[in-house]
């Protein structure tokens, strides 16, 4: 019976490990993953793109700084969405925002199924302790 037992445990074991495995590769490896990675790289030796992105922050940065402290005007959101279809005119540039918002999804998507299938929240879960504030 002992025996018999160690084996079952043995089993759950090994496809417990395999499930992990493949579960680390999903959120690990996708290719929304792959896409952001490239998109990334690109970005990252474009001058011109960061460059796109500087300016589009920086309007952005003061759109929110004077919607903190009430300055805010009509013209503000007028002048965010220009700086942003400008910003987004540069293809890598719009290739980096574009990935990086398909791969939230991605793994907005998986932990929902994950959580679901185990009843909790899984990025809870699965987050690395912090040391301070929880």
């Amino acid at each position: 019976m002992e025996e018999e037992q160690l084996t079952v445990e043995q089993r759950t074991r090994e496809r417990l490990n395999f499930v992990s495995v493949a579960l680390g590769k999903a959120i690990l490896n996708p290719e929304p993953y792959q896409n952001f990675i490239k998109a990334r790289d690109n970005f990252c030796v474009s001058d011109e793109a960061r460059e796109s992105s500087m300016e589009y922050n920086t309007v952005l940065r003061d759109y929110q700084m004077k919607a903190n402290y009430g300055g805010l005007t009509p013209d503000g959101e007028v002048k965010i969405e220009e700086a942003r279809k400008k910003a987004m005119e540069n293809k890598v540039l719009n290739d980096f925002y574009t990935s990086q918002e398909k791969l939230i999804s991605f793994y907005q998507e998986l932990n929902s199924y994950l959580s679901e299938k185990l009843k909790l929240n899984f990025a809870t879960l699965a987050k690395p302790a912090s040391s301070c504030c929880g």
